[in-house]
Order: C-alpha cells, then structure tokens, then sequence
C-alpha cells in the first residue's frame, strides 16, 4: 500500500512541475506589449491638421508636455514601445523649433504660425519674426537670443508654459549696441534698437512697427540717411569708403559686413 502512494505521490508531483514549467514558458513568452498594428491609441484624425482632433491641438491645450508621447514612441520619439516613429514628419523630432514655430521653409523656427495658429504678420506673436530669422537684402538673419531669453532645451524653465506667454523681450548685445537703449512698447513697435537706427550717424527716430511688415521699415535710407547727417562726410556714394559692404547701386554685397555692431 505504501509502495502505491509513494508512485501516486511522484505521479502527482510531476504533473504539477510539468504545469508550473509550462506555464512559466507561457509567461515568458508573453510580449511585453501588443503590437502596435494592433493598437488604436488614436482618434482617425490625430494626423489631420485640419481636424479639430489633430495631435498639434491637443498639445497645445496641454502646454506643449510631450511626455505622454515619450511613454509610447520612447525619449527620442524614435519608436519606442509603439514601434511608430515621430520623426517621420518631424525631421528635428518634436522639440525641434519648428515643430511649433513653424518658420521659412520650415527651416527658420520663426512664425508662421505662431502659437495659436495665425499667420497674418498683424498678429503679434507673427509680426516681423520671419525677415528678422531669415534675414533679407540687408542682412543676415538674427537669432532668437538677440529678442528674447536664450532657450537651450526644449523643456528649459523659461521656454514652456502659458504663465511664459506672451514671450518676454531681453535684448541681446547687438541691439544694445553702441550705447543704444532699447525698449518695446508692449504692442507693435521697437524702439530705440541699434538694428534700426541708434548709433553714430544713425536715425534714431526709426522705430519701426513690427507688425506692419511691408520692406518699407528696414529700407536703405530708412535707418540712416543717404548721406548720413554731418558730422558724417556728405557723400552719398557709400561705397567710396565702405566698397567692401555696399556697390555702386546701393545693393549690400556682403551681409556679413551691415548691420553687425561694426563699422567697416
């Protein structure tokens, strides 16, 4: 009788290993989540740009925090668990400039758009942001730390969040140059900026609108005058003194010369 139990004991005994075995392969194998071709985590229109559901709305309501994304599509938007990159649109991942500020080209980082979508130039966040990146005729572009708070990262303290809106003005050196004391009357107009006329010789009185943008502002002739007013020599051929910035026809030849905080 013994002899029965002991055989009817290890007869049981293996089973239950040969379950709790196979079930831990089971386990093991189980993958640590679904694929995502099986996975709808977003509405139809999540894509669509002009869909009230579209994901760009969506962060925009909830102050541009990308980390919900990062759960799913990883730190670098590369894939991560959901296996669908970000980066297929956004060529500079999300936190890209130009991912919300849009640019010329989608290159620039400057409006349009702005923040809240307008691309008008008599919206203030559009204004003259995109001849000021890019630059123009007369000079090269200027970047974003000569108007505002230098941004390093994405996710700086002084970057994201509506209390930081509208963006703050903090004038770089260039701007502040040759003594100039620039300032921004808080609507549409820049006053007393090195860029438009407050140095030796300049037009101090230039202050341009920043959100009426038709060439006229930034015109040559319209930050100093053709002649400067004396004690600069009255010439009015520029470049007899300055031919290595401007040609016989008033056209800048080299922008890296003009308006740069140096006189050549």
């Amino acid at each position: 009788m013994n002899w029965k139990k002991t055989i009817l004991s290890l007869s049981c005994l293996g089973l239950i290993l040969f379950f709790i075995s196979d079930c831990s392969k089971l386990q093991k194998d189980l993958p640590i989540q679904p694929p995502a071709s099986a996975v709808q985590a977003h509405q139809s229109d999540w894509l669509d740009s002009q869909a009230t559901n579209f994901h760009g709305n969506y962060i925009r309501q909830h102050q541009w925090d990308l980390t919900s994304c990062q759960q799913c599509h990883g730190d670098d938007y590369a894939g991560g668990i959901s296996e669908s990159s970000c980066n297929t649109c956004h060529t500079k991942t999300p936190e890209g400039c130009t991912t919300c500020h849009g640019g010329v080209d989608n290159t620039t980082g400057a409006p349009p758009k702005d923040l809240q979508g307008n691309k008008a130039t008599t919206f203030k966040g559009v204004g003259a942001h995109t001849i000021h990146l890019a630059g123009g005729a007369l000079s090269n572009g200027f970047g974003c730390k000569e108007c505002h708070k230098k941004v390093e990262n994405f996710n700086d303290a002084n970057h994201i969040g509506s209390e930081l809106l509208p963006a703050e003005i903090e004038w770089g050196e260039l701007a502040k140059d040759d003594d100039a004391a620039p300032a921004w009357d808080g609507v549409q107009t820049c006053q007393n900026v090195y860029c438009h006329g407050e140095f030796k010789f300049g037009n101090k009185d230039n202050n341009p609108s920043w959100i009426k943008v038709d060439g006229t502002q930034a015109s040559c002739g319209s930050c100093h005058g053709l002649p400067p007013a004396a004690p600069h020599p009255a010439v009015a051929q520029c470049y007899f003194c300055h031919a290595s910035v401007v040609n016989a026809s008033l056209e800048i030849i080299d922008k890296d010369k003009h308006i740069n905080g140096k006189k050549d």
